[in-house]
C-alpha cells in the first residue's frame, strides 16, 4: 500500500505541471491531466481527513456555494436535461480549484507548475510566429486532423494567422499573463531572456492576434507592470517612448481597424442588425438584464439562458433566432446572474472580492486578479472550456500561502 502510495505522489507532482504545459497544445491533455490531479486530491483528501483544507479559505468556500447553486437551481430550471448537464459540466470547474488548491499546497510544486506553463507556452509562441512569417505550413497538419475527423481545428484555427492549437482569444488572454509573468520573473531573477519573452509575447498580442479582450488585458498589465516592475526611472521613460513609437506606427492602422469594425457593427445594431461580435454581446447584455428582472433573487436556473434569448427573439420579432441563441451571452457576470440570480451574483462578487483582497500589495497576485476579471467582463470565462481550465490553474497558484502577502521587486 506504501509503494503504491509513493508512486501517485511522485507521478501526481507533475500532473498539474503538466496541465499548464499543454494549456495552448491541447485541450484533451489539459482536461485528462487537471481531471486525474482532481481524483487524486480526493484520494489525499480522504486519506489524510484534511476535509477542512478544502474550505480553509474564503474563496474555496464560495467555490462550492456557485456550485452548490447550480446544483440546487436544476430543480426549477426550464431548461432541458441536456442543457442542464452541458451547464453543469462546464461550472464544474469551481469544484476543481478547491481540491487543485489542496494538491498543489501539499506537493509544493509551485515553482514547476510556472515552468512547465512557460515552457510550453514558449514553444507555442515560436510556432506562432513561425505560421504568421509562412516559415512553416501548418496547413498540412491541420489537414491530417481533418482527416481524422477532428474538424473542429480547421473552422477554429486554421484560418487565423498566428493561432496554433487553440483559438484566437485564448492565445491571446494566456500569451498576455505569460508576458506579464516573464516580466515580473526577468526583474526578479534578472535573467534577460525573461525580457525577450515578455517582449515577444506582448508584440504577438498587440499586432498577430485578433482578441480585443486580449488587447485590453495586455494593455492594462503592461501599464500596471510599468510602474510596479520597473523601478528605474529611465527604464520607464524608455519604455515609454519604445510604446509611443510602436503604437504611432503599426499598432495606429490596427487600432483604426478595430474602431472601424466596432463603428460599423454599431450602425448595424441601429439598424436592427445584430449579426456581428459587438451586436450578439448587446442583444445577450439587453437579454441579461431582462432575466434579472423576471427572476432577481435565484435566477432561471442552469442551462437556461438559451431558452430565454430564443423567448426574447420571439417576443421582439428578431429573425434568425437560432442563430443568436446560446448558453454563452461571452459575459460570466450576464451568464451567473441569468442563471442564478442575484444570489450567485453575489456569491461571484464575493469570488473576486477575496481573490482581489489576497492580491493587495503583490504585483503578481494583482495581475492574476485582473485576468480574471476583464475575462469574465468579456467572455463567459468558466464557461469556456481552456480559458476557464487556465483560470482555474492560475487562481489555485494565487490562492497557496507562498504567493500571498507582500511581494516587492528591488
Amino acid at each position: 500500500m506504501s509503494l503504491m502510495v509513493n508512486n501517485i505522489k511522485s507521478i501526481s507532482v507533475y500532473l498539474v505541471p503538466m496541465a499548464a504545459f499543454f494549456l495552448l497544445i491541447s485541450s484533451a491533455g489539459t482536461n485528462f491531466l487537471l481531471l486525474i490531479s482532481v481524483i487524486i486530491s480526493i484520494f489525499y483528501c480522504v486519506k489524510n481527513k484534511d476535509y477542512k483544507a478544502l474550505v480553509e479559505k474564503n474563496i474555496l468556500k464560495l467555490c462550492f456555494a456557485i456550485y452548490i447553486l447550480f446544483l440546487f437551481s436544476c430543480f426549477y430550471s426550464a431548461a432541458d436535461i441536456e442543457e442542464i448537464t452541458e451547464i453543469l459540466k462546464k461550472y464544474v470547474k469551481f469544484i476543481y480549484i478547491p481540491f487543485l488548491y489542496y494538491l498543489i499546497k501539499i506537493q509544493k510544486n509551485e515553482d514547476i507548475i510556472i515552468n512547465f506553463f512557460i515552457c510550453g507556452v514558449s514553444l507555442i509562441l515560436i510556432l506562432s510566429y513561425l505560421k504568421f512569417f509562412n516559415i512553416v505550413n501548418f496547413e498540412y497538419f491541420y489537414n491530417f486532423f481533418q482527416y481524422a475527423s477532428h474538424t473542429g481545428i480547421q473552422d477554429k484555427i486554421i484560418d487565423t494567422n498566428s493561432s496554433i492549437f487553440q483559438n484566437y482569444i485564448i492565445q491571446g488572454v494566456i500569451f498576455s499573463f505569460y508576458s506579464f509573468l516573464c516580466l515580473y520573473l526577468a526583474k526578479k531573477n534578472k535573467r534577460v531572456l525573461y525580457y525577450y519573452l515578455s517582449f515577444f509575447s506582448f508584440v504577438n498580442v498587440m499586432f498577430l492576434n485578433d482578441s480585443r479582450s486580449a488587447y485590453i488585458i495586455m494593455m492594462i498589465l503592461m501599464l500596471f507592470s510599468l510602474y510596479k516592475i520597473i523601478t528605474n526611472n529611465k527604464a520607464r521613460v524608455l519604455l515609454v517612448a519604445l510604446c509611443i513609437s510602436i503604437f504611432t506606427t503599426q499598432f495606429a492602422d490596427n487600432f483604426k481597424s478595430r474602431i472601424s469594425v466596432i463603428n460599423d457593427n454599431a450602425d448595424s445594431i441601429s439598424e436592427g442588425n445584430f449579426n456581428s461580435s459587438l451586436g450578439h454581446r448587446y442583444i445577450w447584455f439587453k437579454i441579461g438584464v431582462d432575466n434579472i428582472f423576471k427572476a432577481p433573487l435565484l435566477g432561471l436556473g442552469a442551462g437556461s439562458y438559451k431558452d430565454s434569448t430564443i423567448n426574447y427573439y420571439n417576443q421582439q420579432s428578431i429573425p434568425d433566432i437560432y442563430h443568436y441563441a446560446t448558453n454563452n451571452p461571452h459575459s460570466e457576470f450576464i451568464s451567473i446572474s441569468s442563471q442564478l440570480g442575484s444570489t450567485g451574483l453575489f456569491l461571484f462578487f464575493g469570488f473576486l472580492f477575496f481573490l482581489f483582497n489576497d492580491s493587495r500589495n503583490n504585483i503578481l497576485l494583482r495581475g492574476v486578479f485582473l485576468i480574471v476579471v476583464i475575462s469574465s467582463l468579456f467572455n463567459s470565462a468558466f464557461y469556456d472550456n481552456m480559458l476557464g481550465l487556465f483560470l482555474v490553474i492560475i487562481v489555485c497558484l494565487s490562492s497557496q500561502d507562498k504567493f500571498r502577502g507582500p511581494i516587492e521587486i528591488k
